[in-house]
């Protein structure tokens, strides 16, 4: 009887053990579960649901989330906050057939809710198979719309042209143009040879015609000069009748008798009176 009591309380421990081991397996899977059905999507970013590679159309806005557990759900995260696409050295010709190049500075934005379209027909990597290009062949296709010194009198129509075409283009797919900035232009040496000497030609034109200017002004100046001398002497040559003669005599004599006096045939000395 002694050996029966001992295997009775051999099993039960054996039971207590296995459901304890039932429930901490329990415990750890449930915990596995949890984990793994939770997701958490960043501020600024939108995480797009697939389920077993197959995107879902569901997207996640940034906080926890809850999916299907055990990777039946697999979430692809992507930023909604503004990004920049800057393309260097973009080359491109004008309408009169100038090489130039310019950095093209793109400011865009993923459209909420069409993320997962992009996720899915284009990939994470549609800043290079789709942006890039686009920025390329839009920024041509405008610039040949301008000559080349049009493209630098006229910048502000060339950039508007660039961001309605870039616009058109990238709107269909579900990203927002926002601002597009064209900067470094560079064009071929013998253009730039001359537009520095048609620069100094003007330059020439503008110094000749201030110099004419400065002449025919100085002409203008010594003309009414004299003309302002001719006419004061003729108003007094009219003004000197003998009365008025006679009057500036009188305020010119210094009271003294004159000691000759000169007529038309001779000249006659007078004696001082003492």
């Amino acid at each position: 009887m002694y050996e029966n009591k001992r295997d009775t309380s051999s099993d039960g421990v054996g039971w207590i053990i296995f459901w304890v081991t039932v429930v901490i397996l329990g415990v750890i899977v449930g915990l596995i579960t949890l984990f793994s059905s939770m997701r958490f999507v960043g501020t600024g970013e939108i995480g797009v649901v697939s389920s077993y590679g197959k995107v879902t159309g569901r997207e996640l806005s940034e906080g926890m989330a809850w999916v299907a557990p055990w990777g039946a759900n697999n979430v692809n995260k992507y930023s909604i906050q503004v990004q920049k696409e800057e393309t260097p050295d973009v080359a491109a010709a004008t309408k009169d057939l100038q090489d130039a190049k310019a950095t093209v500075v793109l400011n865009y934005q993923l459209e909420a809710g069409k993320v997962s379209e992009i996720h899915q027909t284009i990939g994470s990597k549609y800043s290079e198979k789709l942006i890039a290009p686009a920025v390329q062949e839009v920024f041509k296709a405008n610039t040949s719309k301008y000559t080349a010194s049009e493209t630098i009198t006229n910048r502000p129509a060339l950039k508007a042209d660039v961001v309605q075409g870039l616009t058109e283009r990238l709107k269909k797919y579900g990203i927002r143009v926002l601002d597009v900035s064209l900067t470094n232009f560079a064009f071929s040496a013998a253009f730039n040879q001359s537009i520095e000497q048609t620069q100094v030609a003007q330059q020439e034109v503008i110094k000749a015609r201030n110099e004419l200017e400065k002449t025919k002004v100085e002409a203008e100046k010594a003309i009414a000069e004299a003309y302002g001398k001719a006419e004061s002497q003729r108003i007094q040559q009219e003004s000197l009748t003998p009365e008025i003669l006679q009057r500036d005599a009188i305020w010119k004599w210094d009271g003294k008798m004159p000691t000759t006096i000169t007529g038309d045939a001779s000249t006659i000395f007078s004696i001082p009176i003492k």
